[in-house]
C-alpha cells in the first residue's frame, strides 16, 4: 500500500457516486466497496514498481490532449482523403523508458484517426498511416505527424530515475 492509498480509494469513491448520480449511504458504502475491490484486483495484477516512475498528476490531463488529438486527426485524414492520399509503413524510436508509458503512447497512435499501430517491440514502433502525397515518407516526418506531441506529453509523466 503506498501513501496515496487513501486519496485513490477517495477519487475511486468520487467516480462511483457521479456514475451513479445519486450520493445516498448506500451508494457511498457500494462505491467504497467496488473502489476497494479495485484497488486490491489492481494492485495484485499491476504491481507498484511497474508503475512507480510514473507521476500521476501529470498524466491526468493526458485523457482530455488526446481527445483532442483524435479530432485533429480525425480532420486530417479527411482532407488527405479529399486530396489525395499514400499509405506508408514506418518504424518510430521512442524516448519512453517507462513499459506502462510505451503502451500507452502506442494505443494512442492506434486510437488516433490515420494511423495503426502493427509492431511494438521494446522502444521501436512500426506503424501504418496515411499521409498527404505531397508530403515525404520518411520516418522524420512521420515522427511529426504520429508520436511527438503524444510522446511529449507522456514524457511529461515520467519521473526520472
Amino acid at each position: 500500500m503506498g501513501k496515496h492509498t487513501f486519496f485513490v480509494l477517495l477519487a475511486l469513491t468520487f467516480v462511483w457516486i457521479v456514475l451513479m448520480e445519486a450520493l445516498t449511504w448506500q451508494n457511498l458504502a457500494i462505491g467504497m466497496l467496488a473502489s476497494m475491490a479495485c484497488m486490491h484486483f489492481g494492485s495484485k495484477f499491476l504491481p507498484y514498481s511497474e508503475i512507480s516512475n510514473i507521476n500521476f498528476f501529470k498524466l491526468a490531463t493526458y485523457p482530455f490532449y488526446l481527445i483532442g488529438q483524435i479530432y485533429v486527426s480525425g480532420f486530417y485524414v479527411i482532407k488527405v482523403i479529399l486530396t489525395g492520399a499514400e499509405i506508408d509503413i514506418v518504424t518510430l524510436k521512442t524516448e519512453i523508458s517507462c513499459e506502462s508509458l510505451r503502451i500507452m503512447l502506442a494505443h494512442s497512435i492506434t486510437i488516433t484517426p490515420g494511423s495503426i499501430l502493427l509492431d511494438f517491440k521494446d522502444e521501436f514502433l512500426t506503424i501504418l498511416w496515411i499521409r498527404d502525397k505531397n508530403k515525404s515518407g520518411d520516418e522524420k516526418t512521420a515522427d511529426e505527424f504520429l508520436k511527438q506531441k503524444l510522446e511529449r506529453r507522456l514524457l511529461k509523466a515520467e519521473k526520472a530515475d
